[in-house]
């Protein structure tokens, strides 16, 4: 016979599995109930993806956005994706949240990614849904809607004045959605609504796979997810040896050059106008403790430039220079027209300069201090010095010197190789 403590312990059991069963066909309902708004309301954001937000399976990491200062506490009842939509909903402004995603095959850290309710309300009060949209699908007209101050929509250009806004803006689109895409009309439409509201997320598909550039999972309505890259570089800078440092200087410098020549993308260079250690993430070898990984993580400020591969490369007059305006850290000025109107600007490597390489910028102090500590060859730490401020100040439009700045940038990258070995051996030695 069964005992009473027993037959109590069986009861409760039954009575919570089906609490949670009820709990889970709850939120099951209410994640059905958001997806069906998103996907019969303006802006779904799939861009030609086959995924079902009941397919997806993303906690929140409470811990972690408490260790940012954020406490989500009325949330935590609420499981997997629900929690993450009803915080989303309450949200009017830009917000990311880090977490776990569930794929088909593993479970990976996740940042959960998309644009603030007010630039969709921006965007529906802007564009007339029923004339413009029907207008695109119907003509073909792809241009972008002047939207108020706060919006930041895709800025993309080229040389060539004979190309019109919706042969670009159509071209480009077409290489962020799927080929192999179901409804490539609806995906084009969607692309054009990132366009305004949601440049990163083209951003990231079009750069898919370059190795500077977050890992993008899956989309649900206007949610991404993107792998998380880790902490921000602000947060590593203070804490990392020279050595490091050192690695770091040479993947940004890396970085400028590759978004600019091609190496990221044969039809597009792309040109970062908000590079700041807060949109950098790097990731350390827990064996080695060494650099493993740097990613941008914040692709929403960008120049989009189209390669025009008819102009020759040996074209120094071709070459847009950026004016050096000393005016602090985080405050970057560059000319849009200047730099759409060249083969290829220095924009980027100007950027790097400045914000990290320079006395301010502080990412390799011990060089342009000229620190007596360093056990480099003294030569070889000055030859660095010199090309850091040769590559901030020396350049000009007016008067350009023999070697352009994007050269400068290859000489620095040898040089911070040098000095890495130099640094690698002594330690070795010392072992």
């Amino acid at each position: 016979m069964t005992s009473i403590p027993t037959l109590i312990f069986y009861v409760a059991m039954v009575l919570v599995a089906f609490y949670i069963n009820d709990r889970n066909s709850a939120n099951i309902k209410l994640l059905e109930f958001y997806e069906h708004n998103v996907n019969i309301s303006f802006g779904p954001l799939k861009l030609g993806n086959d995924s079902s937000c009941n397919a997806l399976d993303f906690q929140l990491n409470y811990k972690k956005h408490a260790d940012l200062g954020v406490l989500f506490s009325n949330y935590a009842n609420y499981i997997s994706m629900v929690s993450l939509f009803k915080l989303w909903t309450s949200q009017q402004n830009d917000k990311i949240f880090f977490g776990t995603l569930k794929l088909s095959d593993k479970t990976v850290n996740a940042v959960a990614k998309g644009p603030g309710r007010n630039f969709f309300e921006m965007f529906e009060q802007t564009v007339n849904l029923a004339t413009d949209i029907e207008t695109i699908s119907t003509y073909g007209q792809w241009t972008l809607l002047p939207l108020s101050g706060d919006s930041r929509s895709l800025e993309i250009c080229t040389k060539d004045i004979k190309s019109f806004q919706n042969a670009l803006l159509y071209s480009f689109f077409n290489s962020v959605i799927s080929e192999d895409g179901d409804n490539k009309a609806q995906s084009l439409i969607e692309a054009w609504i990132a366009a305004h509201v949601s440049v990163e997320l083209l951003v990231l598909k079009v750069l898919h796979r370059y190795r500077y550039v977050p890992n993008i999972y899956a989309t649900c309505g206007r949610v991404y997810f993107v792998e998380d890259c880790g902490h921000t570089l602000q947060y590593h800078m203070s804490k990392m040896n020279f050595i490091n440092r050192l690695l770091v200087a040479k993947e940004l410098l890396t970085l400028a050059l590759e978004l600019a020549d091609g190496t990221a993308h044969k039809n597009y260079s792309f040109y970062l106008t908000d590079l700041t250690a807060d949109n950098i993430a790097v990731q350390l070898d827990k064996t080695s403790g060494l650099l493993q990984s740097l990613k941008v993580i914040d692709w929403s400020d960008v120049i989009i430039v189209v390669n025009n591969h008819s102009m020759k490369k040996t074209d120094n007059e071709m070459i847009h220079v950026s004016k050096h305006i000393d005016c602090g850290l985080g405050c970057l000025a560059y000319s849009k027209e200047e730099i759409c109107q060249s083969r290829v600007s220095d924009h980027n490597v100007y950027a790097v300069c400045k914000e990290f390489l320079s006395s301010d910028g502080r990412l390799l102090h011990e060089i342009t201090d000229l620190d007596e500590t360093i056990k480099s060859p003294e030569k070889e730490v000055k030859n660095l010095a010199s090309l850091l401020n040769n590559c901030l100040w020396n350049f000009n439009v007016e008067k350009q010197s023999e070697l352009n700045r994007l050269d400068t940038a290859k000489l620095i990258i040898k040089s911070i190789q040098l000095i890495y070995d130099s640094e690698i051996s002594d330690i070795n030695n010392d072992g």
